[in-house]
């Protein structure tokens, strides 16, 4: 590397800024994540003024030459320290590293499986602090809880649009924290599971990482790398049902929070272009898995297969949706627009036009049972309702969402009991948006464009509202109502037809017998709807 390169600048201003803030303290230890978080805050102005993590532990190793790491922390949640250095009290950056680790350790406590009350602060090692020590870490949190800082356990996340969004979402610590964690350990060697633990959830945590810095192209490597590494003995181990299940556990929660970092709320404005990298992630993720699963054993295969699954419908049916909110957004933003689309609507209703008697759009409904009937009609009156006051796209869609709540979700007891009611509203809800769309067709409304991107909008975000109800009421089951060889008729919650085109690919083999979209089961007394949306 020649002598003024842009890269030996990069690394000589990176080892001075080590210098200036750490220093060597027996005793002390500094997490390497974290380390490794403040040089990002610090540097990271562009992607070409960034090392990434193994060059930045070298660079550390330049300053303090023979500088070792160990692994600390609680059973199951351990991560790996530099042992011997420790951040210079003086440092500009005390108080923000002390933060920062106080906020981390807060967070690592709340965990799934965890309670708050059960949050201690670090302990040092040998003599020395944490660091900062583990005193002044709780210090800070407490002085922050008394001036109004909310430590709040895994914040829910939308899309992280700017550098400074990225670098300011806290990724989670995974840790052995399963229902059946003590099961685990009673039934296999304690070593063993712990390592294979504390390796997944590190693979887990370089993964989340990566796509947080939107390098989703590193996802791949990540990938390979974990699973290409393993050896024979430590696969057969990882292949064993309950290990199986252990896995399946972290990947529930790692795409939850690779969701929330992607698109966790469709409804914020994103670029197309960012749409269509999250789009292509979603084919190549998949791929990516099963080319480094290829030659593992068909359990292990089939129990990560299902779990991606899952995940990348929920992505694309998001994506789906944030497509079509921007789409309807050009619309709502024009007054005119809107204007006649209310009064198209108000014209097939009031002569009519519909298959569905006028006054029904009119009734107050004073019968519960009388209006367990007529959801769908609330609904779409209720709409109406808040088009002609409100053209945001969020008070309209929390319309349809707030009757679904109270309607569908709410009055049921139980998994079966809302299968059912969710299955009867949408049948209805999708025969009377057919309905409207051809009554407007046959009027030669004016509106027509407008009110199919609106249809469109409509019918994916109840099916949407649905799906995600299942997914979350079964997180916390042994496993998702995947679609199974069976005698009883299937409803698809979600198989939007009007993207099926774009989104068509083959299923690897490798996969369950049949797609696993979330379903809902019929019993045989109740209508036939294998195909909802066959008809538009």
């Amino acid at each position: 590397m020649a002598e003024g390169s842009p890269t030996s600048l990069l690394h000589l201003s990176i080892t001075r800024w080590i210098a200036d803030n750490f220093h060597l303290c027996e005793g002390c230890t500094i997490p390497r994540w974290l380390l490794y978080e403040m040089y990002l805050e610090n540097f990271s102005s562009s992607d070409n003024d960034k090392v990434n993590s193994a060059t930045f532990g070298k660079l550390i190793r330049l300053v303090f030459p023979g500088l070792g790491t160990r692994r600390l922390g609680t059973r199951g949640s351990a991560r790996y320290h530099y042992d011997g250095i420790a951040i210079k009290k003086d440092s500009s950056f005390y108080g923000h590293y002390c933060f920062l680790l106080s906020q981390k350790n807060y967070r690592r406590q709340c965990s799934p499986g965890k309670s708050v009350s059960a949050w201690q602060p670090s302990t040092p090692v040998g003599t020395g602090a944490d660091a900062c020590s583990s005193g002044d870490a709780a210090g800070y949190e407490s002085n922050s809880k008394k001036k109004g800082t909310d430590l709040h356990c895994f914040p829910s996340v939308t899309y992280l649009k700017t550098e400074e969004d990225r670098l300011a979402y806290v990724l989670p610590e995974f840790g052995l924290a399963c229902p059946w964690e003590q099961e685990l350990l009673n039934k296999y060697p304690y070593e063993m599971v712990i390592q294979v633990a504390n390796e997944y959830s590190s693979h887990c945590q370089d993964i989340l990482e990566v796509v947080k810095m939107q390098e989703l192209d590193k996802v791949e490597d990540c990938i390979t790398s974990f699973w290409k590494s393993l050896q024979p003995e430590k696969i057969a181990f990882i292949s064993l049902p309950d290990i199986c299940q252990l896995f399946k556990y972290y990947d529930r929660y790692l795409f939850k929070e690779l969701d929330n970092i992607l698109l966790g709320d469709f409804l914020e404005e994103v670029s197309v272009h960012y749409l269509k990298s999250i789009r292509m992630f979603s084919k190549n993720v998949k791929l990516w898995l099963l080319n480094a699963l290829e030659e593992l054993p068909m359990p292990l295969q089939t129990s990560k297969c299902k779990e991606v699954t899952v995940f990348i419908k929920r992505l694309r049916r998001k994506t789906d949706l944030s497509n079509m909110a921007k789409t309807m957004r050009i619309v709502l933003n024009n007054n005119s627009k809107v204007t006649v689309l209310i009064s198209d609507l108000n014209a097939v209703i009031d002569q009519g036009l519909l298959d569905v008697p006028g006054n029904l759009f009119q009734k107050k409904y004073g019968n519960p049972d009388e209006l367990q009937y007529n959801i769908e009609i609330k609904c779409l009156n209720d709409l109406l309702s808040s088009l002609a006051h409100s053209t945001d796209i969020r008070v309209l869609l929390s319309c349809i969402s707030s009757n679904l709540q109270a309607f569908v979700i709410q009055p049921s007891r139980n998994k079966q009991e809302f299968i059912k009611l969710a299955a009867d509203f949408q049948l209805r809800w999708n025969f009377l948006l057919s309905t409207v769309s051809k009554a407007m067709t046959l009027n030669y409304a004016d509106s027509f464009g407008s009110w199919h991107l609106f249809n469109l909008l409509l019918l994916d975000y109840v099916a949407h509202i649905f799906q995600s109800y299942i997914e979350e009421e079964e997180e916390g089951e042994e496993s998702f109502c995947v679609t199974q060889q069976s005698d009883q008729p299937v409803l698809w919650v979600y198989e939007p037809s009007y993207f099926g085109g774009y989104f068509a690919e083959e299923e690897p083999q490798a996969e369950a017998p049949q797609s696993t979209l979330i379903s809902l089961m019929l019993n045989q007394s109740d209508i036939r709807l294998s195909n909802v949306y066959s008809e538009f």
